[in-house]
C-alpha cells in the first residue's frame, strides 16, 4: 500500500515547525517576535507574479522594449517593498495570552490571546491547533481574540504554540511567526448523571467508624430506589428480604454538618469516580453546602464559595490518569 500523500505532507510541515524558532514570553509576560523568529514566503498569488515578471522581462528583452522592461522592473520593485511591509507587520507587536473561564471534559476551553501593537496599525490571524481567529490591533494599542480548543479529556490542557501570520498588505508574501505563551488550562472531569449527594458525606470525618456513623445520620427522612455508587450500609435490608427491591435510607441532614464527598462513597473505575465526585462538588456548590473532598493521599478541606468549589474540581482534574 503507497502512503498517503497528505498524511506525508502533514509530517513535513510538522517537521519543518518544530525546526523554526519561537518567540517566548519576557519577563512582564509579553512574548515579542523578532528578525530570528519572523519568516516569510510568496503566497500562491505571489508565486503566480514570478513568472509573469520573468515573461514580461523575457520580452522586453527580446524586442528591446524599454516600456516591458520598467513595467517589469515597477512591479517587482513594488513586490520587494511589499515584502519589507508585509515582515514589518509583525516586527513590533507583542502577543500574551492565558486560560479564560472554565472546561469540563469534552467541551471547549477558552483562551484570550491579547496583542499589542507599537507605531501602527496591524491586522493579523491568529491560529491554536485548528483555531482560527483574526483582528485588528491598533496603532499603540492592544487588541483581544477568543479561541476555543476543544477539551476531549480532563487534566492540563496547553494552548501550545500560536501561529500569528499576515499577509498585509498586498497579499503577494505571507509572513509569521510561533509564540509560546505558556498559557494552560486544568479541564475538570466530565459530570456524571444527576445523582443525589450521599447523605453520610454529612457525618464528616466520623464517616470513619460505622458505630458512630449510626447515630450521626440523625432521624430517618424517606426511603428511594437505591443507586448504584450509594453506600451499601444505605440499604434498607429487612425491606430489601421481603422481596420489593434495593432502597436506600434518606436522612435528615445533621444541621450545620460539613459534607466531606469521599472516594470511597462512590463505586467503579476512576474515571467514574472522578465524575461523581465532579458532580457532587457541583451540587453541593450549588446548595450553598459547606463541603470538602477526600482522595487517596489528599483532603480539601471544607469550605464554600467560588474558590472552594474551584479548588475540589482542580483536585479532581489533577488526579493521575
Amino acid at each position: 500500500m503507497s502512503p498517503c500523500p497528505e498524511r506525508g505532507a502533514t509530517g513535513l510541515r510538522a517537521a519543518l515547525t518544530r525546526l523554526q524558532r519561537r518567540a517566548r514570553p519576557a519577563a512582564d509576560g509579553w512574548a515579542r517576535p523578532g528578525r530570528r523568529t519572523i519568516y516569510i514566503l510568496p503566497t500562491r498569488e505571489g508565486l503566480l507574479l514570478l513568472p509573469a515578471l520573468a515573461a514580461a522581462g523575457l520580452v522586453g528583452l527580446h524586442y528591446n522594449n524599454n516600456a516591458a522592461l520598467a513595467v517589469t522592473f515597477l512591479l517587482a520593485s513594488a513586490a520587494l517593498v511589499g515584502a519589507l511591509h508585509t515582515w514589518r507587520e509583525l516586527a513590533g507587536l507583542a502577543v500574551r495570552a492565558a486560560a479564560a473561564g472554565e472546561s469540563f471534559a469534552g467541551g471547549r476551553q477558552r483562551f484570550v490571546v491579547r496583542l499589542r501593537g507599537e507605531g501602527r496599525p496591524r491586522h493579523v490571524r491568529v491560529t491554536a491547533r485548528t483555531t482560527t481567529a483574526e483582528t485588528a490591533v491598533p496603532a499603540d494599542g492592544t487588541a483581544e481574540v477568543v479561541l476555543a480548543l476543544e477539551a476531549p479529556r480532563r487534566g492540563r490542557l496547553p494552548l501550545g504554540p500560536l501561529r500569528v501570520e499576515t499577509t498585509r498588505p498586498l497579499g503577494l508574501f505571507r509572513a509569521w511567526t510561533l509564540v509560546e505563551t505558556g498559557a494552560a488550562a486544568w479541564v475538570y472531569p466530565r459530570p456524571a448523571a444527576p445523582r443525589p449527594l450521599p447523605a453520610d458525606a454529612a457525618r464528616g470525618a466520623r464517616a470513619d467508624s460505622p458505630a458512630r456513623a449510626a447515630g450521626a445520620e440523625g432521624e430517618l427522612h424517606d426511603l428511594a430506589p437505591w443507586r448504584a455508587g450509594e453506600s451499601p450500609r444505605r440499604i434498607h435490608w429487612p425491606l430489601a428480604a421481603r422481596g420489593r427491591g434495593l432502597h436506600a435510607r434518606r436522612f435528615a441532614e445533621p444541621e450545620g454538618a460539613p459534607r466531606m464527598l469521599r472516594w470511597e462513597a462512590c463505586a467503579g473505575g476512576a474515571e467514574e469516580r472522578l465524575s461523581l465526585l465532579c458532580r457532587w462538588v457541583l451540587e453541593a456548590h450549588r446548595r450553598g453546602l459547606e463541603y470538602g473532598l477526600v482522595l487517596p493521599g489528599r483532603t480539601v478541606p471544607a469550605g464554600t464559595g467560588p474558590r472552594q468549589r474551584a479548588r475540589c474540581l482542580e483536585a479532581l482534574a489533577r488526579w493521575p490518569r
